[in-house]
Parts: C-alpha cells; structure tokens; sequence
C-alpha cells in the first residue's frame, strides 16, 4: 500500500522536465511581439504604433485627416531608423552621459509646451461673422489698403537695453546709425526689403503704413532689430471675395497670440524668476513697432 504512491512520485518526477521542454517554445512565442492591430511595426522588442506614426506624420507636415497608408511606408521606414540608431545608442550607453539628459530635458518641455499651446489656442473662440467684418474695416492695410513697402533699413542683434533702440532710431539718418554701430563695433547689415502689409499683424500694419515715406521707424523681431524708412509703396490688395478667409484666420491668430500673453503674463507674475544680468532680456516685447518724425 505505501509503494504506489512512492512509484507515482517518481514517475512524476521524471515527466516534469520533458514538460518543461514542451512547454518552453509556447512560451517564448507568446512572448514575441507581433504587428497587427494597432502595431504597424516591431523593432527587436520595440513596437511602433499608429498613433506614433501618426506623430510621426505631424511633424513631417503631412497634411490631418490623410489615410495613413498613402504616406505610413516612407515615414514607417524613418521611425525604424530612428529605433534602430536608438537602440544602437544605448547599447553604447550614450544615454547616461549630460548631453542625453540636457537634450531629454529640452525635447520634453519643448513637447508640453506645444501641447500648452495647442490647449491655450483650442480654448479660443472662433471669430463670429461680426468680428470678422469690423475685423476687415479697421484695418485698410491689411485688406483694401493693403501695399507692399520698398524698405531701406539697418539690422542689428537687438540689444537689451530698450533706451539703446530708442537712442538709434532717433538719430537723423540711417547712414548715421550705420556709422554709430561701425564704431563700436556692432555686427549690423544695411540694404533694401520688401513688406507686405497683409501678411504683418494687424497692429503693426497700421503703424507703418501710417508713417510718411523717410520716417524711421523701428521693430525689434525674434532678437533682431529694424531701423527702416518706407522708400516705395505699390498697392497689393487681393480680391474682396479672399478678405473673410484671411481675416477669420489672421483675426483667430490674434485672438490666440493675446490670450498667451495674458497667460504667461499670469505664469510669470506667480513664478520666482531670476537672471544673470549680463543674460537679462529686452522689455520691449517682440514685433513692437514705434516711429518717430524727422
């Protein structure tokens, strides 16, 4: 009676490593990540979704809305050279060194502040048909006004001092400022442009055009300033039947442009912010245009 049981052990025993053996390939092929669904794509373990691909797109330009397969091969193909030079990278364990973690700290603000944005301009409401009308008589220049302006001008790094620009722009003649910078040795660049009133913001459109050709004006613009003077103006108006399009969109982006001032206004008034002076930035926000008569 005690013997049957002791056998059975055994026998047991013996049957548990073939088991193993049979059961282990199962195993390792349930593990293995397969496409399908919303996988597209598997690179070593890595998998590559639609959504990815997706993003993918955005940032390629492709315009919302396409079918994914008209354009998924040729950005597909970038995504898995990108996994591959990633997955390279580590292996040489590039991602522990500063430069990694300084870039991954750029890239990840860089990415919530795009979403901050597009969350800021979601919130925005459309421009009623109203709107849009006075939208396009209170600004001749942009619309019925509109004219592309011969400038001649000096361009400089902006300063930080805002009282420097003032200073320039109130000097009697473009060749005086040119001179001035020359002397102290200012990087500066003299020559002709053209503007077209209809694609400038609104605001800055009605300034410019309001000033008499050879007044100096000035317009400081992503860390560059302008000390220019209207030499030449031809008119550039388009079709009325083009004025609601336009004016809808460039009254949204406006609309859009006030509401993040007032944001960051809020943000940065709630916010410690601290500078080294010699990195301390101009006042005189960007795009600001003032003139002055001569």
């Amino acid at each position: 009676m005690t013997t049957m049981p002791v056998t059975a052990s055994r026998r047991t025993r013996r049957r548990l490593p073939l088991l193993a053996v049979a059961i282990a390939p199962l195993l390792i092929m349930g593990c293995q990540k397969k496409p399908g669904g919303q996988v597209v794509a598997v690179v070593g373990s890595e998998e590559i979704t639609q959504p990815e691909l997706r993003a993918e797109a955005d940032v390629a330009g492709v315009p919302a809305g396409t079918d994914i397969q008209t354009y998924a091969p040729a950005i597909l193909d970038r995504v898995v050279q990108r996994n591959l030079l990633a997955q390279y990278a580590r292996d040489q364990k590039l991602d522990r060194g500063p430069e990694y973690v300084a870039r991954r700290r750029q890239l990840e603000q860089s990415l919530l502040a795009n979403l901050a944005l597009k969350r800021i301009a979601s919130a925005q409401p459309a421009p009623t048909p109203g709107e849009v009308q006075a939208f396009i008589q209170q600004n001749p220049a942009t619309f019925s006004g509109r004219a592309r302006l011969t400038l001649d001008q000096v361009r400089f790094p902006a300063p930080t001092n805002v009282n420097r620009i003032k200073e320039l722009a109130a000097m009697p003649s473009l060749d005086a400022i040119v001179a001035r910078l020359q002397a102290e040795h200012v990087p500066a660049g003299r020559g002709r442009a053209v503007l077209d009133t209809g694609t400038v913001e609104s605001m800055v459109a009605r300034q410019i055009a309001s000033l008499p050709n050879g007044q100096l004006f000035d317009l400081t613009v992503n860390g560059i300033t302008f000390i220019s003077a209207v030499v030449d103006r031809q008119p550039a108006a388009t079709a009325p039947g083009t004025w609601n399009e336009s004016a809808t969109a460039m009254l949204q982006r406006e609309r859009v442009q006030k509401a993040l001032v007032a944001e960051m206004a809020k943000l940065r008034a709630a916010t410690r912010i601290t500078y080294d002076p010699a990195f301390q930035p101009a006042a005189r926000p960007s795009g600001q245009a003032t003139g002055r008569a001569r």
